[in-house]
């Protein structure tokens, strides 16, 4: 895969993505992050309304 790999992240009890995991994975990774990929609805059937924030996230920490 050219060197790429993934990072999971964490869930909250609802379905949500557990942005705080977001935030300190995506800051711990920012010299290599490329992407964040979401499932929408996700596997659980949740329509993700922190979407914009996960994506806001994503940016500020070098990723597409």
């Amino acid at each position: 895969m050219a060197g790429v790999g993934t990072v999971p992240v964490k869930c909250l009890a609802n379905g949500n993505f557990d942005l705080a995991d977001l935030k300190a994975k995506a800051a711990k990774h920012s010299d290599r992050l490329s992407a964040f990929m979401v499932t929408y609805p996700s596997t659980f059937g949740v329509f993700e309304d922190t979407v914009s924030d996960a994506c806001e996230i994503i940016h500020s920490n070098g990723g597409q």
